[in-house]
């Protein structure tokens, strides 16, 4: 009787242990090949090879359906391959997956905002950036995501709001394109005729950048659409006192208002001041050159010109200005001088780069066309 009880109890432990075996082997062995099966799909996401990678993470999840990363990878697929509402699906169902980490969360949450915006929800996407803020009110991600989804909606109110809230951005960089947003509302509203509050952004721009050149050059052109032309030129003298480094632009841009106001003494006495506080202004010497040319006087109109070109002796608008001027005061051997100064061919106009891309413009910009950078307008 012993005997047979040993021999029961042998063969349990024999049984016992071929299980324990088979187990400990047979599960590293399958995680294995999932793992494996996982990077082949990564390693042919990485060579773009998006089709492979997609059958591989299927394979993957079809093996084990708690393998969130595979998961997001394959909804993050679906959205490069423009099918958005299948990897919205895909990444809203991980969602309702219990006991998910944190971290998975917010992975998941920042994927369904790039599908809310890439199928054209914003407002589902800023409401999932809200969620993201809930779990990590500090997520720097989700912020500056709400805040290109509200310039993206040319909500330039929420964008301000926005950005005045945020904390961990440079105070000058933040005020500069806080002043820009305040730029882009004004022009709304104008383009709604609202002139009296556009005007009223375009201060609050000045306000939070005094350096702000658009906000100075759109209050003058509020003005001009309203018809208040002396307010338009009080505006303009402005611009140029707090901006000189401007003055050029703005004087170009503002010619038509100076001469159809007429009042050239006026005008006069305060390109003279300008040039009393900044002797090498070319812009504000070459404008008072042209007065004095408008009322007729030629000889100080070419003094004030010649001042320029000391400045400046390539100033191609400057020498054939001279030109014209040494011509109708019958000096021909200056103006045949002058003539062999000046290049082949001229462009009056004046270019801007962004700084941030190298995209050109003939007029300025706070924000770039082509890169969407804002503020990052540099002369040429």
């Amino acid at each position: 009787m012993n005997s047979v009880y040993i021999l029961y109890v042998t063969v349990f432990i024999i049984l016992l242990l071929l299980i324990v075996l088979f187990v400990f082997h047979r599960k590293p062995k399958r995680k294995y090949s999932i793992q494996a099966e996982y990077i082949n799909g990564l390693h042919a996401l990485v060579e773009g090879d998006k089709e492979t990678a997609l059958a591989r993470l299927r394979n993957v999840v079809r093996h084990d359906t708690d393998y969130i990363d595979a998961y997001i990878l394959i909804g993050n697929i679906f959205r490069d391959i423009g099918m958005v509402e299948n990897a919205i699906k895909v990444h809203r169902d991980l969602l309702v997956r219990p006991n998910l980490s944190v971290e998975h969360q917010k992975t998941i949450l920042s994927n369904l905002v790039l599908n809310y915006k890439k199928n054209g929800q914003p407002k589902w996407a800023l409401a999932t950036c809200d969620k993201i803020l809930a779990i990590d009110k500090k997520n720097q991600w989700a912020k500056e995501s709400k805040l290109g989804l509200y310039e993206d909606m040319a909500d330039w109110q929420g964008a301000y709001d926005i950005l005045k809230k945020n904390k961990a951005i440079d105070r000058l960089q933040k005020d500069a394109r806080l002043a820009a947003y305040k730029i882009e509302q004004g022009l709304q509203l104008s383009r709604l005729q609202q002139e009296h509050d556009a005007r009223l952004c375009f201060r609050d721009a000045i306000r939070l950048d005094g350096l702000s050149f658009g906000a100075y050059l759109e209050l003058v052109h509020s003005y001009i659409r309203d018809g208040r032309k002396q307010d338009a030129l009080k505006e303009l003298k402005r611009t140029i006192q707090a901006l000189p480094e401007y003055a050029d632009i703005a004087i170009n841009e503002f010619e038509e208002l100076l001469y159809d106001l007429g009042e050239f003494d006026a005008i006069e006495s305060f390109y003279k001041q300008i040039i009393s506080a900044n002797p090498k202004l070319s812009a504000a010497q070459m404008a008072l050159a042209e007065i004095y040319e408008k009322k007729g006087e030629l000889v100080k109109a070419a003094e004030y010109a010649r001042k320029v070109l000391q400045n400046d002796p390539k100033n191609q608008h400057v020498l054939l200005f001279l030109i014209q001027i040494d011509n109708k005061l019958r000096r021909y051997e200056s103006a045949a001088l002058l003539s062999e100064q000046v290049a082949e061919t001229f462009s009056a106009k004046r270019a801007f780069r962004c700084k941030h891309c190298g995209q050109q413009q003939g007029a300025y910009f706070w924000r770039c066309p082509a890169c969407a950078t804002w503020n990052s307008a540099e002369r040429v």
